[in-house]
């Protein structure tokens, strides 16, 4: 007799129970998600057993890596180690151990490698996400790059999330909506539930980024969140403003009496905390980098580098490099 489906909690949709096999899923993006502040781009779980080689097939080239290349994402991504140990390696934390329960964090524009030990294998779960919302968590010292691995408070509540957000995407694959933006809060919310590795956080330095002040405009949040989730992409302060459908002196003049700057300052520190972070943590090109922070040219980004750190991108990277022992 078969199994009847699981019904999802507090929602009443019936939805099918998770697969034990392999299962990923890349979710459509369209600009109607954007507005959540955070917005999932795939899904997935794996069970590898000991001594079978990893990463499992069947991703996009985007994803899928190679152990002596790993690989760098443009996006955020959270994975939960339900069994099995292994190994995390980043540009900017160096080789991490990870053991059942523990949570990997996985940052935009940050090359890193990970796999199962051989003799034990793993099982994994995870969600990769974007938004304007992660970017302001990690500038402010929620989540750091430094640390990207570390036990969650209640790691069966983040796995029920998990298998909660899996069972809705099995169920409907081509939908993306702020529901399943929602669910992705919670699963953040489950990954980062430990007192003591938020006060740790909380001490670390912050990036420049998005303002931390709020915003009670809700066209300058717009306009700050368009800039911060298309901030990978050449953008000009009408390029704004018209994907807002609004005036251009009427938006500069909103969002200078919300935030006291110009929108155009607001695209420079999008880019530059891009950059920056790109040369610092990464070894990709500098053209490389140029393209994926949105500057229009190599000039234009070596005039921001020496205007807020003295030295250009190439000269910054040296000196971030001698500084870690690299």
């Amino acid at each position: 007799m078969k199994p009847a489906a699981p019904t999802l909690p507090a929602t009443g949709i019936e939805a099918p129970a998770p697969s034990p096999a392999a299962f990923h899923h890349y979710l459509p993006i369209s600009d109607a998600i954007f507005d959540g502040g955070v917005f999932v781009t795939s899904v997935g779980a794996g069970r590898v057993a000991a001594g079978e080689s990893y990463p499992l097939v069947g991703h996009p080239s985007l994803y899928d890596f190679k152990w002596k290349d790993g690989r760098t994402l443009p996006e955020f991504s959270i994975m939960l180690i339900t069994s099995g140990r292994g190994l995390f390696e980043s540009r900017a934390a160096g080789p991490v151990p990870v053991e059942a329960g523990e949570v990997i964090m996985i940052f935009p524009g940050v090359w890193h490698r990970y796999r199962p030990d051989s003799a034990t294998g793993w099982s994994e779960k995870w969600m990769h996400f974007n938004g304007e919302l992660a970017h302001r968590l990690l500038a402010q010292g929620v989540f750091s790059t430094e640390q990207p691995v570390w036990r969650p408070a209640d790691a069966g509540r983040l796995e029920a999330e998990l298998d909660r957000l899996r069972a809705v995407v099995q169920l409907r694959p081509s939908e993306n909506s702020l529901r399943i933006s929602l669910q992705g809060l919670a699963i953040i919310a489950a990954a980062l539930n430990d007192e003591a590795a938020a006060d740790e956080g909380a001490s670390l330095p912050r990036q420049p980024t998005a303002p931390a002040k709020s915003v009670t405009d809700p066209l300058v949040q717009q306009a700050v969140h368009h800039i911060w989730t298309q901030g990978h992409k050449e953008m000009a302060v009408a390029h704004v403003a018209t994907a807002l459908g609004v005036n251009r002196r009427t938006l500069e003049r909103r969002f200078r009496l919300a935030l006291g700057r110009g929108i155009l300052e607001e695209i420079i520190d999008c880019r530059f905390n891009r950059a920056e972070r790109l040369v610092r943590e990464t070894d990709l090109p500098l053209k490389s980098v140029l393209g994926l922070a949105g500057f229009g040219g190599m000039e234009n980004m070596r005039r921001v580098f020496l205007a807020r750190t003295g030295r250009s991108p190439a000269e910054y990277r040296a000196t971030q490099r001698r500084r870690a022992g690299t």
